[in-house]
């Protein structure tokens, strides 16, 4: 007996003190794996010894655990034991499966009443007043029930789970403990301490008046003489039992990508107003739901470097996006399995592509809420002047660089943004050609955040300077596109061959149909209504800017 004790570093000095403190805990009720950490056993090895095993070595024959003696442990309300049980570890295993997740290995989290730090603190004080020395100054290096609880069970659910059980993982088995008098047994807390409690009694339903917070704050900044005063020391047998609610989650997945968008009449979110549907479809239902299809989630949720009008297209590399899964249940997932979703959201509709879809952390994703603030853009736009552009008009254009703008809040948005004059930066631009019927495409590159229509025609003077400014003539925006999100992330991926043919054709035939509109205007008269009548649908549209 003494040889096999050995293996355990408690507190005690002799093996005759080991078994006179085992004999007290287990007189007031104590399960035998308390019993060990309240020796102060924490070598996770000895909590995989069976109770048969524990009992035969720390406890006399006739106290040996039968059947008809169990009662719910007072230091740990009967957790360490029936909840430690084959039984029990079936009922997760039944759960694991009806929820149908994939995981490759998982952890286990247990949130415990929070009376269990008033029993813990109680039952210190009770073993420091017999055993003194022994204990004085050790209250900080027991084993708590939750460690113990993993130590005793990982490994035996991870053989039920055919898994690998491990303190950090992706996929959470979470184990809730309910205990109908844990109340109860702090209520003495709130006349001892009502400041501590206070904001938290005053405050009404989803709030709980004992938090472990407060609790361990409470019962740290008592007096162990008053505690005495307060509550039983040491704890009494519990006279209910404690219930479970078991679920199962996993971390979200980040799928990070660009999209290309070709069409004019597609916004990047629903678009709904007093609840009723704009327009049908959207960028973020074309590309989230054939990924919901796959990853299977609860909730998902689509992020990306900015954003661009219902009427401007997204060309070049593409703009950013993250797509946030929440609670996945399905994760395993190969290069080749992503290559083909990214296959697949390409078929949905000719209207967005995408490319260079990839896994990411949730760290990756702080790059691009960085490009938000740092990035830079490239348009290039359709324009109208109510007179015709000379060389010299060109020349002053492509002369100017870093302009900076005061942009008052366009009048398009006011009625959802916040009134306020923004600083922002046209870094370059020029006219790269001039077409008929006054006419001309002008490029430019510019800072984050910048309204492109307002700083061509002026809305009103209320972005300053301005196109028409400058070129002291009315000016009007016909078609813009995005060229490019100058974010250099996500890193890029070799596109699956179909995918990069559906974007180059894609590509090519928006530049087709820009070719075509130059042309659709017959003379000046034609070619203002067209302008007036872009700008009255520009006007009316409520997305924002790209």
């Amino acid at each position: 007996m003494i040889d096999k004790m050995d293996m355990f570093s408690l507190f005690t000095r002799s093996f005759e003190e080991t078994k006179e403190v085992s004999k007290f805990l287990h007189q007031i009720g104590c399960c035998i794996r308390c019993i060990l950490r309240n020796l102060g056993e924490l070598n996770p090895a000895s909590y995989k010894l069976s109770i048969e095993e524990l009992e035969n070595m720390l406890l006399p024959a006739e106290s040996r655990t039968t059947a008809e003696n169990v009662c719910p442990c007072p230091g740990c309300l009967g957790i360490l034991q029936k909840f430690t049980e084959t039984a029990f570890l079936n009922q997760i295993y039944l759960k694991v499966k009806e929820d149908g997740f994939q995981f490759s290995d998982y952890q286990c989290s247990l949130v415990l009443p929070v009376s269990l730090i008033v029993r813990q603190k109680a039952l210190y004080i009770y073993l420091l007043n017999k055993f003194g020395e022994t204990y004085k100054g050790n209250e900080d290096k027991l084993a708590s029930v939750k460690d113990v609880w993993k130590w005793s069970c990982g490994f035996k659910l991870a053989n039920i789970l055919g898994s690998r059980f491990q303190n950090r993982s992706q996929f959470d088995i979470l184990m809730t403990f309910q205990y109908k008098d844990s109340d109860k047994e702090c209520a003495f807390l709130l006349d001892y301490l009502p400041d501590v409690f206070k904001k938290r009694k005053q405050r009404k339903f989803g709030f709980e008046t004992f938090t472990r917070a407060n609790v361990q704050k409470a019962v740290s900044d008592m007096t162990y003489s008053k505690l005495q005063d307060c509550t039983s020391c040491p704890p009494l047998i519990p006279t209910v039992e404690c219930t479970c609610d078991i679920s199962c989650s996993h971390e979200a997945v980040f799928i990070a990508g660009r999209y290309l968008k070709f069409s004019r009449e597609l916004s990047q979110t629903p678009w709904l107003i007093d609840g009723k549907r704009i327009m049908e479809g959207s960028v973020q239902e074309l590309i989230c739901e054939p990924i919901i299809q796959m990853f299977k989630p609860t909730d998902h949720k689509l992020s990306s470097s900015g954003r661009e009008d219902v009427d401007v297209r997204m060309l070049g590399l593409g703009r950013p996006f993250i797509v946030e899964l929440v609670n996945p249940h399905c994760v395993q997932f190969s290069l080749e399995d992503l290559a083909a979703l990214q296959k697949r959201i390409n078929n949905v509709s000719k209207d967005v592509q995408v490319r260079d879809l990839q896994i990411v952390s949730r760290k990756d994703t702080n790059l691009l809420k960085e490009g938000e603030i740092d990035k830079t853009k490239t348009y290039t736009a359709l324009c109208w002047c109510d007179r015709q552009l000379t060389e010299a008009d060109v020349e002053l254009v492509n002369s100017l660089k870093e302009i900076t703008l005061q942009q008052k809040t366009p009048l398009r948005v006011l009625h959802r943004r916040a009134a306020a004059t923004r600083e922002r930066s046209i870094h370059s631009l020029s006219i790269k050609s001039l077409l008929p019927n006054n006419r001309f495409t002008l490029e430019l590159t510019t800072q984050a955040g910048t309204y492109v229509k307002e700083f061509v025609h002026g809305d009103f003077g209320r972005t300053y300077p301005n196109k028409s400014q400058i070129l002291k003539a009315d000016c009007d925006i016909i078609d813009l596109d995005v060229e490019a999100v100058n974010v250099d992330w996500p890193p890029l991926v070799e596109p699956i061959e179909s995918g990069t043919l559906k974007i180059e054709n894609g590509q090519d035939n928006c530049l087709n149909s820009i070719e075509t509109r130059k042309d659709n205007c017959v003379d000046e008269k034609e070619t203002k209504e067209i302008c007036l009548n872009e700008n009255e649908t520009v006007t009316k549209s409520c997305k924002e800017e790209g």
